[in-house]
Parts: C-alpha cells; structure tokens; sequence
C-alpha cells in the first residue's frame, strides 16, 4: 500500500498521477490522505471543531485529488480517501502520559512545542485533539493491512501473474490475427504459382509441338523437293534414286534431329527460368505482405528431363527400282503366249515378247519420258509424304512424352517444396493457438483460488 498525501488542497496533475504509476508494483493499493494544514485559531469556535473535512475545502480537495488518480491507476487501486490534520495528530502525541510532559525536543519549542500549547488551549485534551485530527482513520486502514498482509501479499503476486498472463494473451491474440490475415493474404499468391507452373508447361508444350512440327515439314518438304530432282535425274536407274533419296535423307535427318536437340535444351532452360521466375515472385509477394520470415529456396537449376527421344524415323525405298520397266517381265509375259506351241512355239514366244519389251520399253522412252518422270516422282512423293505423316504422329507422342517426364519431376521435386513452404507458414498458426489455450487455462484456475492462496496450476 503507498499513501499518498496531497498537502496543499489543490488538484494534483495527471503528470503526478502517471509518476505514482510507474512507482507502483502488481497488487499494490494507494491510499489518498489529504492533510489539512491551519493552526489553533482554525479551530477557536466550537462550530470550527464540528468536522474537519469541512477545514478549508478539504473535503473538495479529496475528491478532486480521487477524480484526477483513479482514470490513471484504476478504480480497484484506489482505496476511500480520509482527511487528516497532521499537525494537530502531532501535537497531540507528542506527550509523555505517565508525567503529562511534552516529548517536543527543547530546541524545538518556540515552533513545535508553542502550536502544541496553542492546541491545547482550544482543544479540551489530547485525546479530544488526537480524535479530532482523524489520525484514527489512518490507523485502522494500516491495521487493516496488517491483519491480511501475507494474503494481500500472495494476491498480489497472483495479480503480477495474471497481469502478465493477460498481456501475453493479448499478444497471441493479436500475432494469431495478423498471422491468419497474413495467411488469407498470400493463399493466392500460392495460387498464382501454381498457375505459373501449370501455364508453363502448357507453353513449353506447345512450344516444343510447334518447333518439332516445323522442322520435320521444313525437312520433307525440302526432301520431296530433292528427290524429284533425283528421279528425274535418274529415271531408270531405281538403284542409284534409292541410294540417291536415302543419303539426302539421312543427312537431312541428322540435321533436323541435332536442330530439334538444340532447340529443346533452349526450350527446358526457359521452362526452367519461368519456374524459377515464379518461385522468386512467391517469396517476394511474401515480402510484400510485410512477414518477415526466412525462406530458402533450393535452386532447380539441376533439373534433369527425358531426353531419351525417338528420332530414328528410317526410310524403306528399296522398292523405287519397281518404277524402272524390266524387259524381263515382258520376256516372262512371251513365253508364257508362245507356251502354246511346244518346242519352238515356247522359243519364238520368248523372243517375241523380248522384242515387245524392248520396244514398249523404247517407246516409252521417246515417247512418254516426261509423263513416266512424272509418276515415277509422284510415286516417291506419296512414300515420303506416308513416311511424313508417320514422323508427324511421333512428334505428338514424342511431345507428350518429354512434357510428362517433366510434369513428373514438377510434381515429385518441385510442387512439394512450395506445398512444404506454404505448411510451413500455418504452422504457427497451431503453436499460438495451442499457447493462448494452455494460459487461459492457467489464467482461469487462478483467477478461481481463494482469496490469499496459492494452489498448483494444471495446463
């Protein structure tokens, strides 16, 4: 308990008031005295010794002195104020009562010692000035405290606990509400990586269908080109356009598959880069959201997609030499006419038709040369145009393939990381709300003990 005295029957300030808090301990109590200051001629009439509160607006002097303390310290520290005449307390218990002599020093007596005997000329005795002075009043408050001294003790250090318990739940309380505003904050930022990904291994799809697509039409439609230069060239020697289309072939195929490998190393770089650009954004939209807080991010830089491609797309034109005519079918076609007439018959049958075949043959080459050219490359042109849709549909399998062995190792090595990282950051969540139940238990059970007692707290 501190007593706090205002002397000079005017209004403290709020500064005063400010300053008594901070001196002030858990639990502790103020007690306001106001000390009505005035000598013996203050109290020469009877009427003047009727009530001291009513001495020089003592009574208005307390109210004002309750009205400026408890807004600050609070209405549970602030006990009933008493007014008291200190001087006159003074003078009435400074006497030795076996020899009815002052106890004022001697060095004091033309002060101390002259008001004492001025009281005593107004007031009948020194209890009559003693009781006047409400010295009493102070006196019973202290004894009061005496009585529950070791329970007001133990209340105010339960006081202490559960002024520091309440603190710290409005802490939690206030960290669980910006966490979970913080949260609610970046889910969809976690969305729109999520996005990102998704959005870019649609690209990197499209983009790789696209450029593979492109390089094998740019590869046909330059080996068509080509080979109808090689059958004209070669009309009639199926050997050398076979070889001819074969070799064209294969060094066209190794250029476009070592274009397509370039290409695709450019194209996982860049899907890399976009994964990368989207985790950065993550956790600079984190920062953004003012949470501080540590993320590692593990670089993915080492990434590893399929590259095991099927590219191996091999040409079967050893049937371009069925376009050059064979005499031989012409001899065949005789022998089997001349087969009628045995012997000779079969003889001059044979020779017959290998003249025919000599001369369909002759004919066709002076007659018709441009027009059998031009089958004979319309022939090769569908080949190629067959093996060009073959190639085309392994492009789309192919495509997949890659984007699934990539969309695999996303899922396995990356989602999971960011799935990790946005658990992380709800931890916190079940940690303060576990921390705010376990102390209002506490906080409850000893907000429920006895007055003065202390017993032992379960959370």
């Amino acid at each position: 308990m501190v007593i706090y005295v205002n002397g000079t029957n005017k209004k403290p300030e709020t500064a005063t008031a400010l300053k008594i808090k901070s001196y002030l301990q858990y639990g502790t109590q103020v007690y306001p005295l106001i000390n009505v200051r005035g000598f013996a001629e203050a109290y020469e009439f009877e009427e003047d010794r009727e009530s001291l509160a009513a001495q020089g607006g003592a009574a208005s002097a307390l109210s004002q002195t309750v009205e400026v303390l408890t807004p600050v310290l609070g209405e549970d520290v602030i006990l009933q104020g008493d007014c008291v005449q200190g001087l006159l307390a003074f003078s009435a218990l400074a006497y030795d009562a076996s020899t009815g002599i002052s106890t004022i020093h001697p060095a004091r007596q033309h002060n101390l010692g002259a008001q004492q005997q001025s009281f005593l000329t107004v007031f009948s005795s020194q209890q009559a000035m003693l009781e006047f002075s409400q010295l009493h009043a102070v006196e019973q408050v202290i004894k009061r405290k005496q009585l529950t001294f070791k329970e007001d003790i133990v209340e105010s250090n339960k006081k202490k606990v559960l002024s520091l318990l309440g603190n710290y739940l409005k802490l939690l309380d206030s960290q669980l509400l910006a966490h979970r505003d913080f949260l609610e904050k970046i889910a969809p930022k976690f969305r729109d990586c999520q996005d990102s990904f998704r959005n870019a291994i649609i690209s990197f799809e499209q983009g790789v269908l696209n450029s593979r697509r492109n390089r094998w039409n740019t590869f046909f439609n330059k080996l068509m080109d080509e080979s109808e230069i090689i059958v004209e060239d070669n009309f009639g020697d199926g050997a050398c356009i076979t070889n001819s289309i074969n070799r064209v072939f294969k060094k066209g195929q190794t250029d476009t598959e070592r274009a397509i490998e370039v290409e695709t190393v450019q194209s996982v770089k860049e899907l890399q880069e976009r994964l990368f650009q989207a985790l950065t954004r993550l956790m600079e939209d984190i920062n953004n959201v003012e949470f501080q807080q540590q993320l590692r991010v593990d670089s993915y830089a080492n990434l590893t997609f399929g590259s095991d491609v099927a590219l191996d797309y091999g040409l079967k034109l050893a049937d371009f030499g069925s376009m050059a005519f064979t005499i031989s079918s012409y001899a065949v076609s005789g022998g089997t006419v001349g087969s009628i007439f045995p012997g000779i018959g079969t003889a001059i049958g044979a020779a017959l038709g290998a003249v025919v075949g000599a001369l369909v043959t002759l004919m066709g080459l002076f007659t018709s040369k441009a027009s059998r050219i031009r089958k004979a490359q319309n022939k090769v042109r569908s080949k190629l145009q067959d093996v060009h849709s073959e190639a085309l549909d392994t492009v789309m399998q192919d495509a997949r393939s890659l984007v699934a062995t990539i969309q695999k190792e996303i899922e396995e090595s990356i989602l999971p990381k960011v799935k990790e990282m946005q658990q992380s950051l709800q931890r916190p969540l079940s940690i303060l709300e576990e921390q705010i139940a376990r102390i209002t238990t506490a906080k409850n059970q000893i907000e429920s003990m006895p007055y003065g007692t202390i017993q032992p707290v379960q959370c």
